[in-house]
């Protein structure tokens, strides 16, 4: 594939960590690195405590149950995101109230999840930044969770780096988790982060993730490291992975700059024949982690088969999100009235963005889809 969706942005600092971890001969959890990286971290995103994990659903998971969710209870999820955030809530026996999602950012719609806690009363809600740009509605709902005392888990885990009026996201939730997966802003391989400003949140997920056993430390007694406070998790990243992320946050500026430098020659070079999947309000700063179109004039067959010829072509495309409420044999209701979350399902193509095309790359993409959409329309007008 010539044209990578995106890739992993490796230097020698990495490598140099990596091989650290290895002539030490600690590559389980709790090491150097992970302390390091959690540390600076925090600081990335002006939290006052993290926790290293094995991936984003796991971090979810976590964050749920510090807080208590359980059978029965309501936890709002957007309709269009990943799966892990309906998979982190069946995780905990309790329902998804999967509200639609507004369709100038693609976050959470305000004024569906007022109706949402109207009838629902959840417990949490998970504000999800898709595609590197921060949700349209983040302060109205961080306002809103204040007020009617509903736990408010921030999800940026594809937006590290993006900001809303200069602060980061990540800073908004009461626990806010970020994926860290090879091909996010920061990527290890697998593995999430935790942050949070609220110590006695982070002891009870730092105590969750170490399978529940408060006795872990090197001046506990030995006899009492085994004992347990009940269900926990083994949850906590390795130390090969933290070294990995030491060297990514060590060198996030550069890491941001040049995934934004290819997120501006989209803008550039498609805003004359395309219309993008998302628009940050003024004062919104997106990262570009993934850049979408919308082919609204075409079918959703025309539309796939567009991305399976590119596809063919050395240009790796990718559709947007199965919306979630369809997601089977897991508790959810659905709250909207509308289909936004669908029709970016059928009609979004999610375009190469990794950090080292050129403008001449995205040229060429961009003749691509403009050729190919004409042949579509002229065959649908032929057989008319």
């Amino acid at each position: 594939m010539k044209h990578l969706l995106n890739i992993p942005n490796i230097s020698n600092l990495e490598k140099k960590y990596v091989l650290d971890v290895l002539k030490k001969n600690w590559l389980s959890i709790n090491g150097i690195h992970n302390k390091i990286a959690e540390k600076k971290f925090s600081k990335l995103v002006n939290k006052k405590y993290s926790i290293t994990v094995q991936n984003g659903t796991a971090a979810l998971h976590v964050a749920l149950k510090t807080i208590g969710i359980k059978n029965n209870d309501n936890v709002i999820i957007p309709n269009y995101s990943c799966s892990a955030n309906i998979n982190s809530v069946s995780q905990c026996n309790a329902t998804a109230v999967v509200v639609e999602v507004e369709k100038q950012t693609l976050g959470l719609d305000y004024n569906l999840v007022k109706k949402a806690i109207f009838k629902y009363k959840p417990k949490a809600l998970q504000l999800v930044h898709v595609y590197g740009c921060p949700a349209r509605d983040t302060l109205k709902l961080v306002n809103l969770c204040k007020k009617k005392n509903i736990t408010l888990i921030e999800d940026g885990s594809e937006s590290l780096g993006a900001k809303i009026n200069n602060k980061k996201v990540g800073q908004f939730g009461d626990l806010s988790i970020f994926s860290l997966r090879s091909e996010k802003m920061m990527g290890v391989g697998e593995g999430a982060i935790i942050c949070t400003n609220d110590k006695k949140l982070y002891e009870k997920a730092l105590l969750l993730c170490s399978r529940n056993m408060p006795y872990r430390s090197s001046k506990d007694p030995y006899w009492k490291k085994y004992i347990s406070n009940g269900e926990g998790y083994n949850y906590l990243m390795p130390h090969l992975l933290s070294a990995m992320l030491r060297g990514q946050i060590e060198r996030h500026k550069k890491i941001f700059k040049e995934k934004i430098r290819v997120g501006k020659l989209y803008e550039k070079i498609f805003k004359s024949h395309f219309t993008f999947a998302q628009v940050p309000p003024k004062n919104f700063q997106s990262v570009y982690w993934l850049n979408c179109i919308i082919l609204d004039s075409l079918t959703k067959s025309q539309v796939y088969k567009i991305g399976e010829k590119l596809i063919k072509m050395g240009i790796e495309v990718r559709s947007g999100f199965w919306p979630l409420i369809n997601t089977k044999k897991i508790k959810s209701v659905y709250v909207g009235n509308t289909k936004i979350s669908e029709n970016c399902y059928n009609k979004l193509l999610v375009l190469p963005s990794n950090y080292l095309l050129k403008e001449k790359d995205i040229v060429f993409i961009k003749k691509q889809i403009i050729k190919l959409t004409k042949e579509m329309k002229q065959k649908y007008k032929n057989y008319k």
